[in-house]
Formats: structure tokens, C-alpha cells, sequence
């Protein structure tokens, strides 16, 4: 029974997203999506807080609070991983925009893919040494 309740749960999520993306996507044209994409200081603003705010964030918490390597790997991860296919429909219940939130999602996505490769082999020679660190602060 629980496997089924998994299964359905898992599956009613990615119809959520799914149905709530092709909603956001049909209701808007490219160039309302692309418009807002202009604000260079907002759009930079945006980039910050998610390629260098968010992963420095991640990091203090892996130095804050000890933890596996597995666990230092998905934060890290998490971290780096900009683009949640939900941010267009979170900006629609903060009564945002949703053209930009769309065309956000979209510039993140893209640069999400750029950006992981590069960074994600410092980040992760990044988690073992804070992982270690945190191993000789606990046994102190």
C-alpha cells in the first residue's frame, strides 16, 4: 500500500508541474516572456542570488552543521541546481509577474546547464575538506 501511495504521490507531482507549466506557457507569448528579460539590474540581481548567494549559503550550512558526504553532495547539488520548474507558478500566488517568473525559469535552466559542469568539481573538493573539518570540530 505505501509503495502505491508513493508511486501516486510522485506522479501527481509531476503532473502538477507539468499541467502548471504548459498553463503558464500557453497563456503567454514569447516576446511577454522574453520583455522582462530586459531589466539587465533585475535579471543580474536574479542570477546573484541564485549562482552566487544561494551555493554560498550551502556552503556556510556545511560549515555550520556536520554532515555526511552524501548529504554534503545533495546540499551542494541543490545549491548549484538553479531553475525550479515551480518558480512560475510560486510568482503567480505572490501576485508577481509571471511573464518574468517564466522567462526566469527558462534563463536559469539554460544556465544551470553551463554553470553545474564548471563548478560543481570545486564544490565538490569543497565538500570533503568541510566535511573533514567538521569531523575534527565534533571529535574536539
Amino acid at each position: 500500500m505505501a509503495v502505491i501511495l508513493e508511486s501516486l504521490a510522485r506522479l501527481s507531482v509531476l503532473v502538477f508541474v507539468v499541467t502548471s507549466m504548459l498553463a503558464m506557457g500557453l497563456n503567454l507569448t514569447v516576446v511577454q516572456i522574453l520583455a522582462p528579460l530586459r531589466d539587465r539590474r533585475l535579471v543580474g540581481k536574479a542570477l546573484v542570488a541564485n549562482f552566487v548567494l544561494t551555493p554560498l549559503a550551502a556552503y556556510a550550512i556545511l560549515l555550520l552543521i556536520p554532515l555526511t558526504e552524501a548529504q554534503s553532495i545533495g546540499v551542494v547539488l541543490l545549491a548549484t541546481a538553479a531553475g525550479a520548474p515551480f518558480l512560475p507558478k510560486l510568482v503567480e500566488f505572490a501576485k508577481g509577474s509571471v511573464a518574468f517568473g517564466v522567462g526566469l525559469m527558462v534563463l536559469l535552466m539554460v544556465a544551470t546547464v553551463v554553470y553545474v559542469p564548471l563548478v560543481l568539481p570545486f564544490s565538490s573538493r569543497g565538500c570533503r575538506s568541510t566535511q573533514s573539518k567538521s569531523r575534527v570540530h565534533s571529535s574536539s
